[in-house]
């Protein structure tokens, strides 16, 4: 355990270090999209490496075992399987609407027409995949 705390302090290290790159030396126009990489990447390496370090020191390594171990063990569970596969598709069902409106408001602002119709496209796409799917899994299950 105190190796992997050695590890997430490194992680954290690491990504102030792509922080301070991305943001004081790569600040030219020329290097802009790259700065912004660094940026990312280290704002992530960071936030990982120091939420990783705070649970190493105040979860025992005993009562993280067990968690994984219980873990490994939910993930399994048909109970838990079915209902990520209801979240998952209510969460979805949910998601169409707000994209409808998406692409009404789209069309209310006056966007160009490509982009609307693009967007649209994506939509019709997800429902050819739901009716492609529901087919391919009603024959294997």
């Amino acid at each position: 355990m105190k190796n992997k705390k050695g590890l997430y302090l490194l992680q954290t290290i690491l990504g102030i270090t792509f922080i301070i790159i991305g943001g004081f030396i790569l600040n030219s126009e020329e290097t802009k999209m790259l700065s912004g990489l660094f940026i990312g990447i280290g704002s992530a390496g960071t936030a990982l490496g120091l939420g990783w370090f705070i649970q190493s020191l105040v979860i025992p390594e005993s009562k993280m075992k067990k968690l994984q171990r219980q873990k490994a063990i939910e993930q399994i569970d048909e109970r838990n399987i079915r209902i990520r596969e209801r979240t998952g598709y209510m969460a979805g069902k949910i998601i169409d609407y707000v994209f409808m409106g998406f692409i009404l408001v789209l069309g209310f602002m006056g966007v160009d027409k490509v982009i609307i119709a693009i967007a649209a496209l994506v939509l019709v796409i997800k429902f050819v995949l739901v009716i492609f799917l529901s087919s391919y899994y009603a024959k294997n299950m």
